[in-house]
């Protein structure tokens, strides 16, 4: 009896869960998305990649409803949503080529885009394998100084062997979600909050020589934590070296995007369905 009562709760939670996001997605996608096909381009930004089953979402549903609906996919889910991008003869881009195409004012048809922020163990346990299996290139943005952490906002960070071991495959490149201005209150994020902006130039500047020693990366993009960014940062952003920053918005990527606002897609299992499959790039390519 109590099993029954759990999983009507849980079911109920879900469906309240994805009418809203339904709802929500679905007239955005019809205003943006549904407009822009032809030279343009879909950057798709995944976070965690878990197992899944039951009691991994029930657990996950009750501590913290926002990572499960918004942050995360199963290992299922996001093999589907790859299955259906190869269905459709995607052009995969890598960070270098979303700049080369950007800069050149044309994007091939059906361009997408893989990037993955944080880089926990999810992403090296399920979401690596997967891509590998396809063959699919990726971006991962670092926190640098949380490389290999535990329980760093109750997530296990991947280890500077297995970032490493990802980069020599060939598939992966790894840029800066900053060194250690990751977190986030009353809805702000800490980099946005931080008052001194050489504090945050100076957070910037240290994650560079770590990505330049490990993975020779130049490190001129920045993902900026929880997409966040104003005008007021973008000088204190410039003076770390980094010219290009990525935010979450749910629109494709156009030639003439600030450089400094280029947008990524926050992908959930409701956000690939209601937002992604329709970019009129599909239909258009």
């Amino acid at each position: 009896m109590i099993k029954r009562i759990i999983l009507i709760l849980v079911a109920s939670v879900l469906l309240i869960s994805a009418n809203l996001f339904e709802s929500n997605h679905d007239t955005y996608a019809k205003e943006e998305i549904s407009k822009y096909g032809k030279n343009s381009a879909l950057a798709l930004n995944y976070h965690r990649v878990r197992n899944g089953g039951f009691f991994e979402n029930f657990l996950n549903i009750f501590s913290n409803s926002r990572e499960l609906s918004t942050y995360s996919l199963t290992k299922k889910e996001f093999e589907d949503q790859i299955k259906w991008l190869t269905s459709k003869k995607v052009h995969f881009l890598t960070e270098e080529e979303v700049i080369k195409y950007k800069k050149a004012g044309k994007f091939p048809k059906r361009s997408v885009w893989i990037s993955f922020d944080d880089m926990d163990q999810s992403i090296y346990k399920n979401a690596y394998p997967i891509l590998k299996k396809y063959n699919i290139p990726a971006t991962g943005f670092i926190i640098t100084g949380k490389v290999g952490q535990k329980d760093f906002h109750n997530l296990n960070m991947a280890t500077l062997k297995q970032l490493k071991e990802m980069n020599a495959s060939g598939l992966w490149t790894f840029y800066s979600h900053t060194d250690n201005l990751h977190s986030i209150k009353n809805n702000v994020s800490q980099m946005l909050a931080t008052e001194d902006d050489k504090k945050l130039t100076a957070d910037i500047k240290k994650s560079n020589p770590y990505l330049k020693k490990h993975f020779n990366s130049q490190a001129n993009p920045l993902a900026y934590p929880y997409g966040q960014v104003n005008d007021n940062k973008i000088k204190a952003i410039k003076k770390a070296g980094i010219k290009y920053g990525y935010t979450l918005e749910e629109k494709p990527i156009r030639p003439n995007d600030d450089d400094y606002y280029i947008p990524r897609i926050l992908i959930s299992e409701n956000t690939f369905h209601q937002v992604v499959q329709k970019w009129k790039g599909f239909k258009d390519g």
